[in-house]
């Protein structure tokens, strides 16, 4: 509390927090701190609105997929914490040290978040069904096989996009949320399910943004000046790359259906 007496009473009063010399040499000494994701909301406030609106888009979906609440609840409340907050740069920081060229190395961690994630789907789906470990490979294989190819777009067109934009990393949020709102048809369902779709689009955009996390804070920032029109590239270039996989994935899927999620999962074509 030494800081205090430097200075003014009312603006010692004005924060909460005062740093203690010692602390302010320690980050000095260790450089500047990278950027965050923004701090939108307490992390307790967060998680109890998205598992309360998960559960409530649910009731006006009728889905006889009991499981699908905990899954959203899930991957939002594990990407939160991973993080939010302080975690942040210490994740971006160790994510940056892995081995590798920074290109490769994020799309070798945004295809492994893809198969991390849609383990977790495959077994909420397997439990639904009567858990056996047979069917529980067969479905998680299923998803991630199918997830793959689907991700491929967002993953190239996400790497390139942080490599040639200063500060997208501020823009994940949006640029991974609205590819997500997309992908899951959630603009498409405004018209028909309103109330439902404005429902399940925030834990859409945790999901994404989630998913894609690894991958944004494993390459370093390129300097320069954040424009607004920069997501707008982002998602021009990721769905460039969705093209060629999206195609891939039809013929794979109309020729060999049993190695994809049945149609009742995922509406086929």
């Amino acid at each position: 509390m030494k800081a205090c007496a430097l200075t003014s009473r009312s603006a010692c009063s004005a924060f909460s927090v005062v740093d203690e010399p010692s602390v302010v040499n320690e980050r000095s000494a260790a450089g500047p701190v990278p950027r965050e994701f923004p701090r939108l909301l307490p992390l307790a406030l967060v998680i109890v609105v998205a598992v309360s609106l998960v559960v409530i888009t649910f009731v006006f979906f009728g889905t006889p997929q009991a499981l699908s609440p905990v899954y959203y609840a899930l991957v939002t409340v594990v990407g939160i914490a991973a993080f939010r907050g302080g975690r942040g740069p210490r994740t971006r920081e160790w994510l940056q040290s892995l081995p590798g060229p920074p290109i490769a190395r994020a799309i070798v961690l945004g295809f492994l978040a893809v198969v991390i994630e849609e383990t977790i789907v495959g077994t909420l789906f397997a439990l639904t069904e009567g858990f056996t470990l047979a069917g529980w490979a067969e479905r998680v294989g299923q998803f991630i096989a199918f997830n793959v190819f689907a991700f491929a777009g967002p993953i190239f067109g996400l790497t390139v996009a942080a490599r040639i934009l200063p500060g997208l990393a501020l823009w994940h949020l949006f640029v991974a949320g609205g590819w997500g709102l997309y992908a899951e048809s959630v603009f498409a369902r405004i018209l028909g399910a309103p109330i439902a779709a404005l429902l399940i689009a925030g834990p859409t955009i945790a999901v994404y943004s989630v998913i894609l996390a690894p991958l944004v804070l494993s390459l370093p920032e390129r300097p320069g000046r954040s424009r607004w029109w920069h997501p707008f590239v982002a998602w021009a270039l990721m769905f460039a790359f969705s093209i060629p996989a999206i195609l891939v994935l039809g013929a794979l899927r109309a020729a060999s259906p049993e190695a994809f999620p049945p149609c009742e999962y995922i509406a086929c074509p």
